[in-house]
């Protein structure tokens, strides 16, 4: 089968290593399908453009440097965020038409409350950088040799593990103020709308973005298997302690005590910041990346933060978030 070299470099097909469904091309991976190699590196300097058979123009894919793959469903950031304003129509129809409830969250001194749950997030903020950095420094991340990871029972016991070190700081808080978990969006409040919210509009999203890439659903269906599964209780893992942090714990408290906008801004900020050290230590990511980076998580933070406005229940941008994570699982 003969493979293609695109524009962006004269390099022959035989200096091109398949593997599986990647092809290594002068230190990046590029992501093919059944009939089509194509990608684009993030160092704009270095590209490739590789095709098997036919040429089907397209941006959509995230490649990579320094051997280190970034594979995304998700295609553009432009995409993305419209696709996320539809996902927030979505839910702003189905809060109207569902009924939900709505009853604010109350503190007895919210600038107290607020300043308590500023620190206990910091400190798990410094847990998380702690950890990212042990792992960067050790050695011990996988990323510049595993092309894909293979979820299973043992991967998701050790990050519900590590969550649970990460959040630790605000359950001892929580329960140090003796503060009740209705307090952090955890309670039976609008439950059933809110799981039925998340759950329509994180399907959706996905769908959108398997539509935009060209993907056949019903093929990404038939080939779902036991490690799919594993990767969605991950992501559930994922999303839920880091909404739990950020949206029920966090989110409630600032907008208690700085007002709806700011509260809902700064928790958005936040948890962009969290993530901030595994873009440069695990991600490698250079400044422009990294900001990039940045950007589109305190937007996408800003729409869960949107949602747990919406439905008062922290189920609802949790089960959006794990959806939204699994979805990276799916091609």
């Amino acid at each position: 089968m003969c493979i293609d070299i695109g524009s962006f470099s004269k390099k022959k097909c035989s200096e091109i290593i398949s593997l599986g469904n990647f092809a290594v091309f002068d230190n990046h991976f590029c992501y093919f399908g059944d009939d089509f190699i194509e990608g684009k590196a993030l160092d704009s300097r270095i590209g490739c453009s590789i095709r098997i058979n036919h040429y089907e123009p397209s941006n959509h894919l995230i490649w990579v440097r320094n051997n280190v793959l970034i594979k995304s469903i998700f295609p553009s950031f432009l995409t993305r965020g419209t696709f996320l304003l539809i996902s927030g129509l979505i839910v702003y129809i189905l809060t109207l038409k569902l009924g939900f409830e709505h009853k604010e969250y109350n503190f007895n001194d919210p600038r107290k409350s607020g300043l308590h749950a500023f620190a206990a997030v910091f400190i798990s903020i410094f847990l998380i950088t702690l950890i990212i950095f042990f792992i960067s420094y050790t050695g011990k991340s996988n990323t510049d040799t595993q092309i894909s990871i293979t979820y299973n029972f043992s991967i998701v016991l050790s990050n519900a593990l590590l969550y649970l070190i990460i959040i630790s700081p605000i359950l001892l808080t929580k329960k140090f103020f003796k503060q009740s978990w209705a307090s952090t969006g955890v309670s039976r409040h609008n439950l059933k709308k809110s799981i039925g919210t998340g759950t329509i509009s994180g399907i959706i999203f996905i769908i959108l973005s398997l539509f935009y890439m060209n993907i056949n659903v019903n093929k990404v269906i038939t080939h779902l298997n036991i490690g799919h599964f594993w990767a969605l209780l991950n992501c559930a893992v994922i999303g839920f302690s880091e909404e739990f942090m950020f949206r029920g714990y966090l989110q409630t408290r600032l907008i208690a005590w700085m007002v709806k906008n700011k509260g809902w801004m700064a928790a958005s900020i936040l948890m962009a910041l969290m993530h901030l050290p595994q873009r440069i230590f695990i991600g490698k990511m250079t400044l422009t990346e990294t900001l990039t980076s940045m950007f589109g998580l305190v937007f996408f933070s800003l729409f869960l933060g949107y949602m747990m406005i919406k439905t008062e229940n922290v189920t609802a941008p949790s089960i959006f978030h794990a959806l939204y994570d699994w979805g990276y699982t799916l091609v």
